[in-house]
């Protein structure tokens, strides 16, 4: 048995980690103040998909007629994906000040919350989003994808009672 299939696996792991982990940075504070919404990444990654999906649709028009229900599931897979990346990245928007946050995703609808109603700041790594929990049980999740997510966070920080965040 071999090592370098494993390897590759924790190295390619690795890069993914340490990519995600400086764009997530980068674009914490970038975009426009006060604004939330998503930029370039999530369009690219919304493009990607739509490519992948089509590839195996490409190569079954150019006569490769093997793996017909793999090709169909890559196509379902890698079109869900587009969808839903390109749902997310025209559709979520939001904006904050010193008052409150509003919040609006074709999932979740619109949420207009004030700070003085905020309970909790947390951090789901698995999720990778900072989740405000308020007084009337609304939660706004924000990706670290998100523009302005680390100012938006911030400021619910100060916000808190006591001025701190669970995360």
């Amino acid at each position: 048995m071999t090592l370098r299939p494993i390897i590759s696996g924790f190295v390619g792991g690795l890069i993914a980690v340490l990519f995600t982990a400086f764009f997530a940075r980068r674009v914490g504070k970038g975009g426009e103040p006060g604004q939330l919404r998503y930029g370039a990444f999530m369009w690219g990654l919304a493009a990607a998909c739509l490519v992948l999906a089509f590839l195996p649709v490409a190569a079954t028009l150019a006569g490769n007629e093997k793996e017909l229900w793999a090709k169909a599931a890559l196509f379902v897979g890698f079109g869900f994906g587009a969808a839903y990346s390109f749902g997310e990245a025209a559709l979520v928007r939001g904006s904050f000040d010193d008052q409150g946050i509003q919040f609006r995703t074709p999932w979740t609808g619109v949420k207009n919350e004030n700070w003085r109603d905020l309970r909790s700041v947390e951090f789901v790594g698995s999720c990778s989003w900072y989740t405000l929990s308020f007084a009337n049980g609304k939660k706004v999740r924000l990706s670290q994808y998100l523009q302005g997510h680390l100012s938006a966070v911030e400021l619910a920080r100060t916000k808190l009672p006591g001025g701190r965040g669970d995360a």
